[in-house]
């Protein structure tokens, strides 16, 4: 305990009548660190905060945007999706807000997963879906390529 002490207010320096952390103690590193974890976390929070008044609010997303916005917010849904369901990359072009749909997927029902996630994002119109159902050699999961 003696010790923990000591090493603590190594430190710590007075100057001026305050109480200063020197830089670079692991007591300075330590408060660093923390404070560093709490300001994410609040950004996170605030984050939340926006979406959860955005959606109480009754808003919603704008359909009428450009054909390269409506294509990024196609990306942003497929993203989690993708990892949950463990997909291979789907490639996704959009013209005239229908949205084109390319890859592989390893079953019909994922194929659908996909096509009934981008049907359903604001701006979509249309959905042509050019997936091939069934991995061939070479292709896997993502995380198949993982594995040591």
């Amino acid at each position: 305990m003696r010790g923990t002490l000591k090493r603590a207010a190594s430190g710590l320096a007075v100057g001026s009548g305050a109480l200063l952390l020197k830089p670079g103690s692991p007591v300075n590193r330590a408060g660093c660190h923390g404070l560093q974890y709490t300001a994410r976390h609040l950004r996170y929070a605030a984050g939340r905060l926006d979406g959860l008044s955005y959606r109480l609010a009754g808003r919603h997303p704008d359909p009428n945007v450009t054909d390269d916005i409506l294509a990024d917010r196609i990306r942003s849904e497929l993203g989690g999706l993708e990892k949950r369901l463990d997909l291979p990359h789907v490639h996704v072009m959009v013209e005239k807000h229908v949205a084109l749909l390319h890859g592989d997927v390893p079953s019909a029902e994922d194929a659908e997963a996909v096509e009934r996630a981008v049907s359903q994002v604001a701006g979509v119109r249309g959905v042509k879906s050019h997936l091939h159902v069934g991995l061939i050699d070479g292709d896997t999961r993502p995380s198949e390529g993982h594995r040591a």
